[in-house]
């Protein structure tokens, strides 16, 4: 039975006449559903009745009792207490509307509906077959109804009620639980009923919960306000927080002091919040011993407490302890006989062996039995050596102790090896120990292993930037993958403190990585880094060497061929970091110096390549590139500059007529079609590109040919067909069918490409149906299905005829294209007619 032991015991030594006891009992009895009979039986075996009638009368007659005055126990019921001395009896229950009432009663029967409304929201009214009324006993013939109507877990809207004075009293009433605030931070006031009291009685107290505040897991009541019987109100009170079997049950330790040419270690804890405070309760944690922390209620100030956070990796065997500062002085401070230390699995009750304040800066220890982990660790006050109530219990420090050495800070970044829980436990050391441990790990990082470092970077993620990034360039350069993403995800973040060590490792194995984060950290330094870069390499990017003519050039041959495919990676790398860089805002006036600076022609080069599509931005640009044509135009100079003079001939007219001269008149063919192919706006060019329809070279003529292609090529249908019915170069005549599907709606266009079905190449012939598709020319698809149904005809004609016929909506032809895809099915079929099937 649930609580038993709590009404036993104080029965033995009431003598049977303890009126409390009684009502206790047969409210445990009549809240124990289905096992009521049981229960009472159990209690008058233990009152000591031997006679089965009177047995049977006395469990008929407190069953009865119980039902009068505990029937609230079962849900919706009303609760009706017993009178004091010359007093009346209280009833709380719900009248005929659903409202939430207490009255006075002096006679039978007890009438709800005339009673005092205790406030219940209306919407609740319809829950209260699910409200609990409970008969608190308060000692001295008080009593208290608890009303609890749930809401959602972990929410009630509750109520205490009693009498005072020949009135109902509602003590409290109001909402429960986590009701305001953020997830993680919700508020919110909290009714607490104590187990009961030797007399059997108990405690009722009003106060505040924070969902992130927490005795290491167990409840805790913040500002707590106690009912007392005398006047049944609610006081402001030291409530200890911990249970009394939580207390009973706590392993005791004795400090002892330590030797002051001790050094002590450094803080493993971190003072987070407390329940009541003189002072800010971080001075537990901040290793100034001057700094005190006491509790707010004076007196012994007991069960106040102070949280802390502990890294949960770290065995932790001892804790220290100051409690008077050494010099300064604290007004009502006053040392504690004994407290607790409140972990998550564990309680420990420190007992002091001295009177701790007449010891100024005196630094305690305490052993554990065995090494135990815990995340979190609170200070619980119990008793103090001065409880007056002006006195506040103060600590100046407080600090846990683990197995490692905390001044060998050699030692312990050596622990890291392996990764393992040692290492994790040392990993956690070093972070509570700062700034020292940091600088240590930075200078030890690359002799660490792979589960070192792992461990290591975990560590430099609590460390400022100006210590870590150094250690994220370094995790960069390593040949473990999962370390050079942790590096990347985290030097991203340190911004102008990760720039210095960055640019320091453009010149290594891992450059271009580095190269990629600096350009997303610092974009206007890695612009000037970037470049810097890009003029070191200007001198190794050279054509490639001429193709030896004896053995012994080949070795030569080999070696420089090397070099500058090697150059070329590096290159191209810090061009395209150098391209993020200086696509933003922040690059724009590094990007300016840089191309009025006197650049070698191969770093220039690669600057405009790199500002790509932006280029036009830039209004020093165009002279940056006329610098770079008049310096020498030899042909990797002319044939790279095409694509950022194309850019600029979007919004510069010398840039297009320096475009225009380069596709009409420069002497190389690779030149003249790749300018051609540079153009997005084909009307912008249409001399040059229908000359160039024409070019002795057939690359030109192809390169024209894929670009005048559109919505707004029109101008281009007569030379494209031309090329497609009179070009001697397929290359050309597919290129030009291409363009042609896609040019405004023409007849005589599709006329032509149906000519062309004919054409003497499957390379011809395949974007031509497939253009009459695009284009959806109906009136030509019998042609196309012939070149379906033409068993001499290449593959994969047959499947562009088959795609065309469906783009273009043949209706008359569904029944061809069935034929075709009922062959997938067949597992035999001709393996050349599946593809043509599949389409």
């Amino acid at each position: 039975m649930r609580m038993w032991s709590d009404f036993a015991r104080p029965y033995e030594g009431a003598g049977g006449r303890n009126p409390d006891f009684l009502v206790g009992c047969w409210a445990l009895c009549a809240a124990e559903a289905g096992m009521r009979l049981r229960c009472f039986q159990r209690l008058a075996t233990g009152l000591g009745v031997k006679s089965r009638s009177l047995l049977r009368s006395l469990t008929f007659g407190v069953f009865t009792g119980a039902s009068l005055l505990w029937a609230a126990s079962a849900a919706g019921a009303n609760a009706v207490t017993p009178a004091p001395p010359g007093g009346a009896k209280l009833a709380v229950g719900f009248d005929a509307m659903g409202d939430l009432k207490g009255a006075l009663c002096r006679k039978e029967p007890c009438e709800i509906g005339s009673g005092q409304s205790v406030g219940l929201p209306e919407e609740l009214r319809a829950s209260k077959e699910k409200a609990r009324l409970s008969i608190v006993p308060l000692g001295k013939g008080s009593y208290v109804v608890h009303v609890a109507v749930p809401r959602t877990p972990g929410r009630a809207w509750e109520a205490l009620v009693g009498q005072r004075g020949g009135k109902v009293v509602v003590v409290f009433a109001g909402e429960t639980g986590p009701v305001t605030g953020a997830e993680g931070e919700r508020s919110g006031a909290v009714v607490n009923v104590s187990e009961a009291t030797s007399d059997g009685s108990r405690r009722v107290v009003v106060g505040e919960m924070l969902e992130s505040m927490s005795l290491c897991g167990r409840p805790a009541v913040l500002s707590p306000k106690l009912l007392l019987p005398k006047d049944m109100k609610l006081h402001s009170a030291k409530v200890q927080r911990l249970t009394p079997e939580e207390r009973a049950s706590a392993i005791s330790l004795t400090a002892t002091v330590v030797d002051p040419e001790s050094k002590p270690g450094p803080s493993l804890l971190r003072a987070i919040s407390a329940s009541s405070a003189v002072g800010n309760p971080s001075a537990l944690t901040d290793g100034d011993l001057e700094t005190t922390w006491a509790e707010g209620r004076g007196g012994s100030g007991r069960g106040e407490f102070a949280l802390m956070l502990s890294p949960p990796e770290v065995p932790l065997s001892a804790f220290e302890f100051v409690i008077r500062p050494p010099s300064r002085e604290v007004a009502h401070g006053s040392a504690p006989k004994s407290f607790f230390l409140a972990l998550t699995k564990q309680l420990f009750k420190v007992e002091m062996p001295e009177d701790a304040w007449q010891f100024p800066g005196r630094r305690y220890r305490v052993e554990l039995n065995e090494a135990v982990t815990s995340d979190c660790v609170a200070l619980v006050t119990d008793d103090a050596f001065d409880e007056s109530k002006s006195s506040q219990v103060s600590f100046a420090e407080l600090n846990a102790v683990s197995s490692f050495d905390t001044q060998n800070l050699e030692g312990l970044v050596g622990a890291l090896a392996g990764g393992g829980e040692r290492a994790e436990a040392a990993g956690a050391v070093l972070r509570g120990l700062g700034a020292p441990a940091f600088a240590e790990i930075r200078k030890r990082f690359k002799s660490l292993d792979a589960g070192g470092r792992r461990v290591a970077l975990d560590v430099m993620d609590h460390a400022p930037c100006s210590d870590s990034a150094t250690v994220y360039v370094e995790a960069l350069l390593s040949k473990y993958e999962a370390h050079r993403i942790h590096a990347e995800a985290r030097i991203r973040r340190c911004g102008e403190a990760a720039v210095q060590p960055l640019t320091s490792a453009l010149g290594g194995a891992s450059g271009p990585r580095a190269a990629q984060i600096l350009a997303a950290v610092a974009p206007a330094a890695a612009v000037d880094a970037l470049m810097a870069q890009l003029v070191a390499l200007a001198p190794g990017a050279k054509p490639p060497p001429a193709a030896p003519r004896t053995k012994a050039g080949i070795a030569k041959y080999k070696q420089q061929r090397a070099a500058q495919v090697k150059n070329s990676k590096l290159r191209a790398a810090y061009r395209s970091a150098l391209a993020v860089a200086a696509s933003q805002p922040a690059a724009t006036q590094v990007v300016a110096k840089q191309l009025a600076k006197a650049l070698p022609k191969n770093a220039r080069i690669d600057l405009l390549r790199a500002l790509g599509g932006g280029v036009a931005r830039h209004p020093g640009a165009l002279a940056s590139l006329n610098t770079l044509l008049r310096q020498g135009g030899d042909f990797r100079t002319r044939y790279l500059l095409i694509a950022p003079l194309s850019e600029l001939a979007k919004k510069s007219p010398a840039a297009r007529a320096e475009l225009s001269r380069l596709l009409a008149k420069d002497p190389s063919g690779h030149i003249r079609a790749e300018a051609a192919r540079s153009i997005d706006e084909p009307s912008q060019f249409q001399k040059e590109l229908l000359t160039a329809l024409g070019d002795r070279e057939v690359r030109v003529r192809e390169a024209a040919a894929s670009v005048l292609s559109g919505p707004n090529a029109g101008f281009a249908e007569a030379p494209l067909t031309s090329r497609l019915t009179e070009d001697r170069w397929p290359l050309v005549r597919a290129t030009a069918a291409r363009s042609l599907g896609d040019l405004p709606a023409s007849p005589r266009v599709d006329a032509a490409l149906a000519s062309a079905l004919e054409d003497e190449s499957p390379h011809v012939r395949r974007p031509v149906v497939l253009a009459l598709g695009a284009r959806g020319a109906l009136r030509y698809s019998k042609a196309v299905a012939e070149r379906l149904e033409d068993r001499e005809e290449k593959a994969e004609v047959r499947a562009a005829a088959a795609l065309a016929l469906g783009r273009m909506c043949a209706v008359d032809q569904v029944d061809l294209l069935e034929s075709y895809a009922t062959k997938l099915a067949n597992p035999f079929s001709d393996p050349e007619l599946r593809p043509v099937a599949a389409a």
